[in-house]
């Protein structure tokens, strides 16, 4: 496959061996969905189905159209690939503006409405707020947001 740029664009359909993988390129505010189960061929139509492009282990796949096969079996590998095949680049603004779990762009509220979801002291101590418009779980900046724009942010994706 080619090498595209100005990839947060790009929206990526990872099958079910790159769950972990989905959730790395959501962090950078990518549109990457991932369906338990999903593998094969299953995915490769889905996939197509929504205009995404097919991030995959499986040999079987790796000629098809609008598919980019995944050489490593290491996660931060994984990143590092898809970060330089498709012109990932960290940005500060397009960083955990995703659902980590279900991929949907999340919302900025109110401290009052995150109140009864986030833990007092997370209440007291913190003012930017998003939470998920599917599953409702909050979101707020702190040392674990910092650790995850770390992990991924690196040329090597992640440093685990």
């Amino acid at each position: 496959m080619k090498k595209r740029e100005n990839s947060v664009e790009s929206k990526f359909f990872c099958d079910s061996m790159l769950g972990k993988l989905s959730r790395e390129l959501r962090i950078l505010g990518v549109d990457a969905e991932c369906k338990r189960g999903q593998g094969g061929m299953r995915a490769y139509r889905l996939a197509r189905a929504q205009g995404r492009i097919l991030l995959t282990r499986n040999t079987r796949l790796r000629e098809l159209p609008g598919v980019f096969f995944i050489r490593s079996q290491v996660l931060s590998e994984q990143l590092a690939e898809v970060k330089q095949q498709f012109g990932i680049s960290p940005r500060k603004e397009q960083t955990l503006t995703r659902c980590l779990e279900c991929n949907v762009t999340l919302e900025k509220i109110t401290r009052e409405q995150a109140r009864p979801s986030v833990p007092f002291f997370i209440y007291q101590i913190h003012h930017d707020f998003r939470r998920c418009p599917k599953c409702k779980r909050v979101y707020w900046p702190g040392s674990h947001t910092r650790n995850m724009e770390r992990r991924v942010s690196g040329p090597r994706g992640n440093q685990r």
